[in-house]
């Protein structure tokens, strides 16, 4: 762990455990006095006040003045520090990698969105993926020595408890996360994209809308980040979420898994764009066959998912009819997904959320007619908040929730 953010605490154990539980309390509470601070942790006043007398003097917490009320001693607020600990988060969408800084308070204070960059799953991406972060850690104006933790997010099965993934990079017996921490020069920590994704949204925009969470993440391909109690649902080995490739259809279409009729071949970016080339080679008309040459290649090479998202946010007829059947398909499977969990929220980010009501106005009608009424007005349906933001605003919370539980005595 970082040595200066580990200074910032007690090397006590006793009192290293309820520092971090004022700091946890104030990431999700925000500001607030000794008396309701001594009252959740069961302490003295005087305890209370020691502890976060501390946590100021090395600038975890700051002073936020004294409290306005109608009349009596105006006590202290107490909160996070946004001046010197920041924690780093890197996401990846189709050629492109996106990287943000976030303060300990959960702001995000400098960003690089879309740099160009080719994921794939070589020894030399993954170099490069080592050498980009370095590079925009040495350049943000924050400067490395302030950079407590780095989060990146990456596709498939990985295990963020161990730091191994399975899917990529998976060149050697050590863990990726170490590889990376070696790498970078500062500790980082890998996860799931869509769990990340969940995790953004939910501490930025529905922490006090309920502790159980699902967001569908409906991009190139279909997956599930799970909120369970607050927390990231992990699973076992770090694998659950897989929402994309439960088998559900008898339609013999090859998922990249390796295996046929997984919901992502009819709900997803991926099915959107092969139906829209299927649609064309029957005599289908788009708009989007005026900006494309033949010659130079076949369309499906040619046309990529954020060109469909685009003409369908201009009313392109087709797309729309397509990302109509996407939505239901998708719906009916989130319907099962609200019988199941029983969820406070269902929230639906990734690319395809882009199109707005064009994907959520078929999607609420099919949740509406495949779930258990009860079940489904127990639960609120909402559209990503954070959009573009989500993978990359997660990747910096987790970045710091995790760099908090690894503090040790």
């Amino acid at each position: 762990m970082n040595k200066n953010f580990k200074n910032r605490f007690d090397t006590n154990n006793k009192n290293l455990q309820y520092k971090k539980q004022i700091v946890d309390y104030y990431i999700h509470n925000g500001p607030d006095t000794l008396t309701v601070l001594s009252k959740v942790l069961d302490i003295s006043v005087p305890t209370a006040s020691k502890f976060v007398s501390e946590l100021c003097d090395t600038k975890i917490l700051t002073n936020y003045g004294k409290l306005e009320t109608a009349g009596g001693r105006h006590p202290y607020l107490y909160g996070l520090d946004p001046t010197e600990c920041f924690f780093v988060g890197v996401d990846f969408t189709p050629g492109k990698m996106h990287c943000a800084v976030m303060n300990l308070r959960g702001e995000r204070v400098y960003e690089q969105m879309n740099i160009p960059f080719d994921f794939a799953n070589t020894q030399a991406c993954l170099d490069q993926i080592g050498k980009e972060v370095s590079r925009f850690v040495d350049n943000c104006p924050q400067g490395r020595q302030g950079i407590v933790s780095i989060g990146i997010n990456i596709f498939g099965r990985l295990n963020p408890a161990t730091g191994y993934s399975y899917t990529y990079f998976n060149f050697s017996e050590i863990p990726l996360g170490k590889t990376l921490s070696q790498e970078i020069g500062i500790p980082t920590y890998i996860d799931n994209d869509s769990r990340a994704c969940a995790y953004g949204e939910y501490m930025t925009h529905f922490l006090h809308h309920g502790k159980n969470m699902l967001f569908v993440n409906v991009a190139w391909g279909l997956g599930l980040g799970i909120i369970l109690d607050g927390h990231p649902y992990n699973g076992k080995s770090g694998f659950s979420g897989e929402f994309g490739h439960i088998h559900i259809y008898d339609n013999e279409v090859l998922c990249h898994c390796g295996k046929k009729g997984c919901i992502q071949t009819e709900a997803s970016g991926l099915a959107l764009h092969r139906k829209f080339i299927e649609k064309i080679n029957k005599g289908g008309n788009s708009t989007l066959l005026e900006k494309y040459d033949l010659s130079k290649g076949p369309l499906e090479e040619q046309i990529t998912l954020d060109d469909l998202i685009e003409a369908t946010q201009q009313e392109d007829i087709l797309c729309i009819e397509i990302l109509e059947d996407v939505g239901e398909q998708l719906g009916k499977q989130i319907a099962g997904l609200i019988n199941l969990f029983n969820p406070d929220i269902v929230v639906v980010g990734g690319a395809l959320s882009k199109t707005g009501d064009h994907l959520m106005h078929p999607l609420r009608s099919s949740i509406r007619k495949y779930s258990l009424n009860m079940v489904n007005q127990d639960t609120a349906l909402k559209i990503s908040y954070l959009q573009s933001y989500a993978g990359v605003m997660g990747a910096c919370m987790l970045a710091r929730k995790k760099a908090i539980e690894d503090l040790t005595a």
